[in-house]
């Protein structure tokens, strides 16, 4: 593989690491310094934060991959609680999606089911996910929709890195609708991914309103990093209730909630 050394940001050079390491299995670091055109420190500084967040395993010498266990693919993520990520994102399409709107649908599956339930014209698309695009495509073939640039994860089709940070910031949209992999009350919306985070708060910060969808099965579990810190988040939409902790959470930051099924309201 050879790797460009075009002074590239930190965190597209993580994305770039994780990619090559995916395929190899195993990486020294004097395979990766050269490549990358950095020092042997800067490396072992990339690999104990990417070891920290539970992204790769280092070894004497270098790094080794852990597969996807760390982050479950999109395919295999649709399956799992299908009725109720059905049952979340056809809430979200009532309660916030009017003609005209600009709407992010960044690349996570409860975002990706509102695709069925989107009008089929007068609505703008924004993605950085080749899953969800191809599903739009299909879909709803007349939406508008930009696929937004950059480095393609292994693991779930979505496209982050500095790249696709520039151009989200070019643009502006009116919702932002959001997954994370876990919510706990001391946290909020936590990831295992910090490249992906990093499109989602590039997203949220271009878009006048943000709606994070979540099963309740991810309520009271936290991932490797905080997603975005509540105070960001407008809305939440989820299945069933939240545990008391979490309600106290999101009411404290005027976080409102949306139950798709049996709405207790706060």
């Amino acid at each position: 593989m050879i790797i460009a050394n075009d002074g590239t940001m930190t965190a597209d050079r993580h994305q770039r690491l994780l990619a090559w390491l995916n395929e190899r299995g195993y990486l020294s670091v004097g395979e990766i310094a050269p490549a990358f055109g950095v020092t042997a420190m800067t490396v072992w500084r990339d690999l104990r934060v990417l070891a920290e967040l539970g992204l790769l395993r280092r070894v004497r010498g270098g790094a080794r991959a852990l597969g996807v266990a760390a982050e479950a693919g999109f395919e295999r993520k649709e399956v799992e609680a299908r009725p109720r990520k059905e049952a979340i994102a056809a809430e979200a399409v009532r309660a916030f999606v009017r003609e005209g709107t600009v709407i992010v649908l960044e690349g996570g599956t409860t975002v990706a089911a509102m695709l069925p339930h989107l009008p089929e014209e007068r609505v703008s698309l924004l993605t950085n996910s080749l899953p969800v695009a191809h599903q739009a495509r299909l879909l709803r073939p007349r939406l508008p929709l930009r696929l937004i640039g950059g480095w393609m994860s292994p693991v779930s089709g979505n496209l982050t890195g500095a790249e696709a940070l520039r151009e989200i910031a070019r643009l502006r949209a009116d919702l932002c609708f959001l997954g994370a992999s876990a919510f706990d009350a001391e946290l909020g919306p936590t990831d295992p991914n910090p490249l992906e985070i990093e499109v989602k708060r590039a997203f949220s910060a271009i878009s006048r309103r943000t709606i994070l969808l979540l099963d309740a099965g991810k309520f009271g579990h936290r991932a490797a990093a905080v997603t975005l810190h509540p105070r960001r988040i407008n809305d939440l939409v989820t299945d069933a209730p939240p545990p008391d902790d979490v309600r106290a959470r999101l009411r404290a930051h005027g976080v409102r909630l949306h139950v798709a099924v049996g709405d207790e309201g706060f």
